[in-house]
């Protein structure tokens, strides 16, 4: 078979990148971040509770069990923030959709429904297909209309700081703070260059700190496991990122209130085999923190479902 019939076939089994230009999301450096405390509850003077979803690609499912135990704990955030594969947990989460009702979602869904593979010196993944899923699965239309304040991150290249998406398309913004360097397409955003948000904010608790919440529950699925450490040129390089940003994010993680690190490390790092399993560790982790939580929170019924 010969180089012109490859390309051709290439083509035909990917696609071109199409451009990832988003001038609708609201990015915003911390120091420009609002309150997102509703007034009364500022009124009362009572405890605002944050939760800060953290990045680590597959493991991201573990974030399902986290929900899932907080959930049948009668236990609900007053906001949440999250990068990379948490920004979906918090989109998800914030949406107010009842946790069987995310766990219906993420069920049946596959790493091929969300991966769209592209011809592109700028990535392999365009990131859109992720974009859409996220944008099927939740009923507001953009960030500041869900129940729930809910803050992304992304890490933006041409200023060399990590910014925080308020306002603006959830699958957008879930797609650009997942947007891993050199495997997915950056995205632009009125002169900013984006990337994976948890290349500087592994688990936003900052972000959740000055969005208004007193009690920061931080959820760590990418720093605490021990990864598998292989010889080869992939896994040097995923792993030597995953040092870098782990240690650079560490004192952050470790100013939470609560540090939910739950045991659990994918046979794969592009899998979704591992599902049942890393919610199951996700749950397990938060059951044994409760008493913690519980007690931070205490008797009031403000962070009660009812």
């Amino acid at each position: 078979m010969n180089k012109a019939l490859l390309l051709i076939l290439a083509f035909t089994i990917t696609g071109c990148a199409t451009s990832n230009d988003y001038p609708n999301l609201n990015t915003l450096s911390e120091y420009e971040i609002p309150i997102q405390v509703d007034d009364q509850k500022q009124v009362e003077n009572s405890k605002t509770l944050g939760i800060a979803f953290g990045g680590g690609g597959v493991r991201g499912f573990v974030h399902l069990g986290v929900i899932k135990a907080l959930e049948e704990s009668g236990i609900k955030a007053d906001l949440v923030t999250g990068s990379s594969a948490g920004s979906i947990a918090a989109s998800l989460y914030a949406s107010g959709l009842p946790y069987s009702e995310i766990e219906a979602i993420v069920h049946d869904v596959s790493e091929y429904q969300l991966a769209d593979i592209v011809i592109s010196r700028k990535g392999v993944v365009n990131g859109q297909k992720l974009a859409k899923w996220i944008n099927e699965s939740v009923p507001q239309e953009n960030l500041n209309q869900m129940p729930i304040p809910i803050g992304i991150t992304a890490t933006d290249l041409t200023h060399k700081e990590s910014v925080l998406i308020l306002d603006g398309n959830p699958g957008e913004a879930v797609q650009t703070s997942s947007s891993v360097p050199a495997a997915f397409v950056p995205v632009k955003n009125k002169g900013r260059l984006l990337v994976d948000g948890a290349l500087l904010t592994v688990v936003p608790v900052n972000y959740a700190r000055t969005m208004g919440a007193d009690i920061v529950i931080g959820v760590d699925i990418h720093c605490d496991a021990e990864p598998d450490v292989k010889n080869s040129r992939r896994h040097v390089a995923i792993n030597t990122l995953r040092m870098l940003t782990c240690k650079l994010s560490e004192p952050e993680m470790q100013s939470a209130d609560v540090l939910i690190r739950p045991d659990f490390e994918p046979e794969s790092e592009i899998s979704f085999g591992d599902k049942d399993e890393a919610i199951e560790a996700g749950y397990q982790a938060t059951i044994e923190k409760l008493p913690e939580i519980l007690a931070l929170i205490g008797s009031t019924n403000d962070h009660y479902i009812e």
